[in-house]
């Protein structure tokens, strides 16, 4: 085990490494100039140098490649060309924002579909599996966007039962971070939003469960158990659903990583002031250390998500061994 975890460390920190300096040299290879957003074409030559010079662009490349890598590692994410915020100032709220949309949502959405797919699984041929697995083919099939429209016009402007958008009611100001997360009001405009989130993801856990369902009904452990006098309900969840819950895991840290920065749509739809909306208008103002930041933020996810899941598998499945 311990070598198992110093040899997955290292291999995490050079894939780190590798991220960041391909996210460093993609925003360089782009055609454009960030301080074109900035500079007046009146402006003469020699202020258009001391602007670049401020941000460092007028340094040679390999310079501000090294100076990137020093900030990373000391956690220092450089400034906004457009805002001319700290990056991190900038990105702090809007990272909660999106971790509150998305977490509440993949949980549900992880949590219901295992439990729906253990049992689309178990009933096997049964006329319950075949709407189940029409169900979900359904809602994957369908653009998330849509789903939000569709929730839109019937919850908010026909029955009014929900607000049309934002994180809050025009006017509402919090004192603490509990009372600006936590609140009734925070909460009455996530609920939509996430109903539309987890019916668009939930259909991937559900079908990857019911399919590694299929793989272990007939191994001879459940047998065993039903030998033991179990009852069918303890040996669909507490042995089957538990030996064939390994592809979900591995599909929830990729999920996360998409979910956290993917997921544009939806805070466009819902009027969300979160990641996802960020990247792209960092990346349309050629804003590379905001843009730069959020790509890093969701590659880090990603990655040490995954260096959980290997870690969680020993757990998981005792029939695994760390080598």
């Amino acid at each position: 085990m311990r070598e198992f975890l110093i040899k997955r460390t290292l291999q995490t920190i050079f894939v780190i490494f590798v991220v960041s300096t391909v996210i460093f040299f993609l925003f360089r290879i782009v055609p454009g100039d960030p301080t074109s957003m900035l500079i007046d074409s009146q402006m003469s030559i020699e202020a258009q140098n001391l602007l670049r010079a401020r941000w460092g662009l007028d340094k040679p490349l390999y310079v501000q490649y090294f100076r990137y890598l020093k900030n990373l590692m000391q956690g220092e994410f450089g400034t906004s060309f457009f805002y001319g915020e700290p990056v991190f100032d900038l990105l702090a709220e809007k990272i909660i924002n999106t971790l509150f949309l998305m977490g509440v949502s993949i949980s549900l959405a992880i949590g219901i579909g295992i439990l729906l797919g253990t049992f689309l699984g178990w009933k096997r041929g049964h006329k319950i599996e075949q709407a189940g697995v029409v169900a979900s083919l359904f809602l994957r099939s369908i653009p998330i966007f849509w789903t939000a429209i569709v929730l839109l016009a019937i919850f908010s402007f026909w029955l009014r039962i929900f607000p049309a958008g934002g994180m809050r009611t025009p006017g509402y100001e919090a004192d603490t971070l509990l009372q600006k997360y936590l609140s009734w009001d925070f909460l009455y405009h996530l609920i939509l939003p996430v109903a539309c989130a987890t019916l668009y993801f939930i259909a991937d856990p559900m079908m990857i469960m019911r399919s590694s369902i299929l793989e272990v009904r007939g191994e001879d452990f459940l047998e065993m158990a039903r030998a033991k006098g179990l009852s069918e309900f303890q040996v669909m969840f507490k042995h089957g659903a538990r030996n064939a819950i390994l592809p979900v895991v591995t599909y929830t840290a990729l999920l996360t990583g998409f979910a956290f920065g993917g997921q544009v749509l939806l805070e466009v739809v819902f009027s969300w002031p979160g990641m996802g909306r960020e990247i792209v208008l960092a990346v349309d103002r050629l804003d590379y250390p905001v843009a730069q930041a959020s790509f890093f933020l969701m590659a880090m996810i990603v990655i040490l998500l995954n260096f959980l899941v290997d870690l969680l598998y020993g757990y998981l499945d005792p029939r695994i061994v760390y080598r």
